[in-house]
């Protein structure tokens, strides 16, 4: 359990630095602030004096936020600050995205979701992926604040696991706001850990942000840049001594003479964005827009000991190497140039973009070569607002080498359904890669999906019903897998000629009853219908389940949700994880003994609150291993998180 919070745990999530940098920035604003308030203050005569210490003025009314999307869709909604407690003790990322997902068993280890997700790139990508939704997670916020806006968000989870948040937010001008957004992601190991700071996975993201319009509006312009350094002790999974003599059970995974595979292997991802959007309005049927994006991936991998059974294969000329160095570096630029506008309630969109890229691996461009390209698209989008019927948006792409994107979406309060048609590039990783344990080269074709989901919705103030399906074929899918029966490497991609079929029923209900007291569940069945190479693995019974009660107190300034929730999949066979090329793969055992993952229903009790402007939770996760000593395994070897108490809070101000 941790610590109680103190000035020590505030430097152990907060860089003293960062601390210096957030002063200086927030006191240069003041500054600016004061001097414009000097020059453009009316002279009068009397004085009136404004009470703002006995009255709170300013608050989550005040301070609103907007996506760039509201602003090009010509939708432009202002959102309150999020003020909400319900399931704010979902602060990991595998439960903050209700459990979709599967990491290696430690917050912001590598990560990847458990159902296929249609890409939204149709282009070249540089494969390494394990680590983009630590990416993708962050989405630029762009505030209008009536004053000095800024929150913190801490989660002190136990035995060293915290993620740390941090926001600014203000108005040099009514046109004109800036801020910036600091995220330290610092997680202990949990394997083998020798005592606190002893580090799995240092996560350093932020970005700065901008954003200015002309008095009139017409023309309006974003600016931000983001970075994100994710660095992960990659120990490979779990040795078992009684796996080793033949007298392994699968609860040994979690008892104390289980061995990390690796103790020396680290794998760093960095990435960096900077993001332009402008727009210039001649009236409300016609806008004409830009966005700039130059965006940068490094990976590297690196081992002191490359010597290791844990590796299936050395290439030839770089065995020699006294320690593993494998680095790739995925650059590109993108310009996108169009045409928008509202014609009555229809929206439209026409562009044409362009994206040169170049791709670069350490041991096949030994002269300093690139592979390098340039991608040609051009598309449409569309919008309707209807009010007997809803939202229908819709959006075509196409790539000069034939790659394609359709997709449609409608969505009303009874209903809602979309359909995904697309033909996509393979990732440079997939096509040629050549590190020290890996090394392969392939022609691969285009991968094509098409996918179908829809729900329809029943809503009343005690009973909230939404059944619905996914229906998804892939042709020429490019997975990776794994080779039990071939010398040499193992974990190879490979591209599946025939086509995979996933049929997958849903059902989601809410259910409230005396008044604060609240059932919901989300049930997935998936049916593979076709599945040939075995190229999709996934659980047929999947769910999530929560009881909680919900009230408020004390004229409002105390608002509770505390409750249980379950998380269940049936036993099957999860991807495993090759740490090299970090690549979740298809295998077909953990062992001789144990073919599948067995089914464990993850237990949490949790507690939220909110008193005044400030959150807090309490949550026990994992409660049955408390009484079992058995846990749960996210991934092939990689032991989930034992039972622990975590804690965090959220705190805004607005002045």
């Amino acid at each position: 359990m941790s610590k109680p919070f103190s000035s020590k745990a505030i430097r152990s999530i907060l860089p003293v630095n960062f601390l210096r940098h957030v002063i200086m920035v927030s006191f240069l604003c003041g500054a600016v602030s004061i001097v414009q308030a000097q020059d453009q203050e009316p002279s009068r005569r009397g004085s009136r004096i404004i009470d703002d210490t006995t009255k709170q003025v300013y608050g989550p009314k005040t301070s609103k936020y907007y996506f760039e999307k509201d602003v090009f869709f010509n939708r432009i909604t202002y959102h309150p600050i999020d003020t909400s407690i319900r399931n704010f003790h979902r602060y990991n990322f595998v439960q903050r995205y209700n459990n979709l997902y599967q990491d290696l068993g430690n917050i912001a280890t590598a990560i990847t979701p458990i159902y296929y997700q249609v890409p939204d790139v149709i282009g070249v990508t540089s494969g390494f992926n394990a680590y983009n939704l630590y990416w993708d997670d962050e989405v630029i916020r762009y505030y209008d604040t009536k004053s000095p806006y800024s929150n913190i968000r801490a989660a002190l989870g136990g035995k060293g696991r915290s993620v740390t948040r941090v926001t600014f937010s203000r108005n040099i001008t009514p046109q004109w706001n800036f801020g910036f957004t600091y995220r330290a992601l610092l997680i202990d190991k949990q394997i083998q850990r020798s005592g606190k700071g002893d580090r799995n996975v240092r996560g350093t993201y932020y970005d700065i942000y901008t954003s200015y319009q002309t008095p009139d509006s017409s023309y309006r312009v974003m600016l931000n840049f983001r970075r994100n350094n994710h660095e992960a002790d990659e120990y490979g999974g779990i040795i078992n001594q009684d796996e080793i003599d033949g007298e392994f059970e699968y609860k040994d995974y979690f008892f104390v003479n289980a061995q990390p595979s690796l103790t020396e292997a680290v794998t760093s991802d960095l990435r960096m964005n900077w993001h332009l959007y402008h727009q210039y309005e001649i009236g409300r049927a016609l806008q004409l827009y830009h966005t700039f994006d130059r965006y940068r991936q490094g990976n590297k991998f690196s081992d002191g000991s490359p010597v290791n059974p844990y590796y299936d294969y050395v290439d030839p000329q770089l065995e020699k190497a006294t320690t593993t160095l494998d680095k790739v570096k995925f650059k590109f630029i993108r310009n996108e140039v169009g045409i928008k506008g509202n014609l009555l309630k229809l929206f439209y969109n026409g562009y044409y973009a362009i994206r040169d890229y170049t791709f670069t691996n350490v041991h096949i461009d030994t002269a300093g070569t690139e592979t390098s390209e340039v991608e040609s698209y051009i598309g449409g989008r569309v919008a309707l607002h209807l009010d007997s019927i809803g939202d229908i948006t819709g959006w075509a792409e196409v790539q000069q080498n034939g790659n394609y994107r359709v997709d449609g979406q409608i969505k009303s309060r009874w209903f809602e359904a979309s359909v995904k048609q697309v033909q996509y590039s393979p990732s440079l990783l997939q096509q040629t890669y050549r590190g020290t344990h890996d090394n392969w080269s392939n022609t691969f074709s285009s991968v094509n999906a098409t996918q179908f989901n829809g729900y329809l919705h029943y809503n009343s103030k005690v009973l909230r019903l939404s059944p619905g399906l996914t229906f998804t074929r892939l042709g020429n899918y490019i997975f990776f897998k794994e080779d039990t029966v071939s010398d040499g490497q193992r974990v190879l991609p490979m591209q599946s000629p025939g086509q995979q079929v996933i049929f997958s029923p849903e059902f989601r209900f809410s259910i409230t009853f005396m008044r604060h007291i609240n059932l919901s569940s989300q049930i997935i069945y998936s049916k593979l219908l076709d599945n040939p190479d075995d190229a999709i693995q996934i659980p047929d019974l999947f769910i999530n389940a929560q009881l909680s009660y919900e009230n408020i107190f004390f004229n409002g300034n105390l608002d509770m949700h505390a409750g249980v929730e379950v998380h269940y999949k049936s036993s099957y066979y999860p991807l495993a994880y090759d740490v090299p090329v970090q690549q979740f793969y298809v295998q077909q055992r953990i062992t001789e003994g144990a073919l599948k993952v067995p089914e464990f229903p993850i237990i949490d009790v949790f507690f939220n609150a909110r008193i005044k402007r400030g959150k807090i939770f309490f949550k026990y996760h994992n409660l049955l291993q408390a009484f079992t000593e058995q846990g749960y395994m996210p991934t092939p070897r990689y032991p989930g998180q034992r039972n622990i108490i975590d804690f965090g809070f959220d705190w805004s101000f607005y002045d």
